[in-house]
């Protein structure tokens, strides 16, 4: 009898572990939509507490430790996301933010509208990341262009162009590692004398909030950009 509880109980912490795995490269291999694939997730999280129990209790610690899989890669960057402003459009420049010309034609009918949300989005912005601003930097637009698309490229951002799109603002692609969510890129130069300001943009396609990937894209973004002028 224990035999046969324990081998259910390896079989179900296996399911609570490929659950999120397959709910996630699904949704990435578009081989169902997005919903679908938080709802497997969800379900391997569920489905983790009552075997970790279990498991504890009959004291199957293979069991045991593959429930805890889901459990510690999950559960806490979930709290974190959690704690953030229910907010999924970030830039640096709240008063005209770059424009997101290729998402116009990139963004089908389930899609959030490609133009920036307004004042409320703003505000939770400046509330949990007050530090974040456009980034002058001491060289003209055609050398930073440079160093932008290089670091578009590095990144693996698929690069695209908007209609009106003007030689001095760089758009592209980014996906997230698991779900394969496709979030737009926007990144304005403007000439400041001799020096640049860089405005970016990111604003993801679906969902209520981000999670915090695009003010982390943004921030990483540029401060790899102003190491490449130290």
């Amino acid at each position: 009898m224990e035999t046969v509880i324990g081998s259910r109980l390896l079989w179900l912490a296996l399911l609570a572990c490929l659950l999120p795995l397959l709910g996630a490269l699904g949704s990435r291999w578009q081989l169902w939509p997005y919903s679908l694939g938080l709802l497997l997730l969800l379900a391997g999280l569920l489905l983790a507490l009552p075997v970790l129990a279990l498991a504890l209790w009959q004291r199957q610690w293979v069991s045991l430790l593959l429930a805890c899989l889901p459990l510690l890669v999950l559960v806490p960057p979930l709290i974190q996301g959690f704690r953030l402003p229910v907010i999924n459009d970030i830039s640096t420049d709240l008063v005209s933010p770059p424009v997101l010309n290729a998402a116009a034609r990139l963004r089908g009918p389930r899609h959030h509208d490609p133009a920036y949300p307004g004042p409320a989005t703003a505000e939770k912005q400046r509330a949990r990341w007050p530090a974040l601003e456009a980034l002058t930097l001491p060289s003209p637009p055609r050398e930073v262009k440079r160093q932008v698309l290089a670091l578009v490229q590095e990144r693996g951002w698929r690069r695209v162009e908007g209609e009106g799109e003007n030689d001095m603002q760089i758009e592209a692609v980014a996906r997230s590692r698991w779900f394969g969510f496709e979030d737009d890129v926007a990144i304005r130069l403007t000439a400041q004398g001799g020096h640049t300001r860089v405005d970016m943009r990111s604003a993801s396609r679906v969902g209520k909030s981000d999670f915090g990937a695009n003010a982390k894209r943004v921030q990483t973004f540029l401060a790899d950009l102003e190491h490449k002028f130290k």
